[in-house]
């Protein structure tokens, strides 16, 4: 009997203990924090393609200061705060390079990219004929010809930082009025309208941009179309796929 009573009283001992335990740990918690108001972080849907305004709201929660303890949650006072302010802007604004390099169109999409036999990016668009071309960085028109297959093709020669580069725009629907070889361009002058002139299946751009300078007598790795097209799969076996090497390249965009 004796020996019943001490477990007795052993296990009130105990009990008595824990209870005044979670008593100060939720005393002392209050104490250091104030009066809390447990919330948690909700995040509104964010449209990646239009860079819309990311927001963070305030949940409401019905958690004790003991039920925060015990499941370590952070609970720092949260109030509505702005996580990121993006303007609306053109998607070739949200690339590196963006005040050198651009996208050669204002709608596109990638339907093929770079490979040794075919060292450019194919691109299209849902406005079809509609859709201008523009050069992807100021620069002077170094070529406006057919290819055997009659494809209507735009050179540009840019000289960015001592480097030459040339860009090709091929398979335009037609070309943009008063342009001629020897003018000079800006990203936002139309060099024609996409097309499928030429080998092409189905409306697109076929863009291609090479270190070098085509038609350039002292370029030896570009004096002319053939060379231009030799180099750029010699570049492309050294690394070199073009745009996609000076800006990232999304998969699509508008703008």
């Amino acid at each position: 009997m004796a020996m019943n009573f001490y477990i007795v009283k052993g296990k009130a001992v105990i009990m008595i203990s824990v209870a005044l335990l979670l008593l100060a740990l939720g005393l002392e918690v209050f104490t250091d924090f104030g009066s809390i108001s447990f919330e948690e972080l909700v995040f509104e849907n964010v449209d990646v393609k239009n860079i819309a305004l990311a927001t963070t709201s305030v949940k409401k929660s019905n958690d004790t200061v003991l039920d925060t303890v015990f499941k370590k949650q952070n609970f720092n006072k949260l109030t509505e705060m702005n996580l990121t302010e993006v303007k609306d802007i053109k998607a070739s604004k949200i690339l590196t390079n963006e005040d050198i390099w651009h996208l050669p169109t204002r709608v596109g999409e990638i339907t093929q990219y770079p490979s040794y036999g075919h060292v450019a990016f194919d691109i299209t668009s849902k406005r079809g004929v509609n859709e201008d071309i523009y050069p992807v960085a100021n620069g002077v028109v170094s070529g406006i010809f057919t290819d055997s297959a009659g494809a209507l093709i735009v050179t540009v020669y840019h000289n960015i930082e001592g480097v030459s580069y040339t860009s090709e725009y091929v398979h335009l629907s037609r070309y943009s009025d008063s342009l001629y070889v020897g003018k000079e361009v800006t990203i936002n002058d139309s060099l024609g309208k996409m097309g499928q002139t030429g080998f092409a299946y189905g409306v697109h751009l076929h863009f291609a941009l090479i270190d070098c300078k085509l038609f350039d007598e002292n370029d030896s790795n570009c004096k002319d179309i053939n060379s231009f097209y030799n180099y750029g799969r010699k570049r492309f076996n050294e690394g070199f796929s073009g745009l996609g090497n000076l800006i990232s390249i999304p998969y699509s965009w508008e703008y």
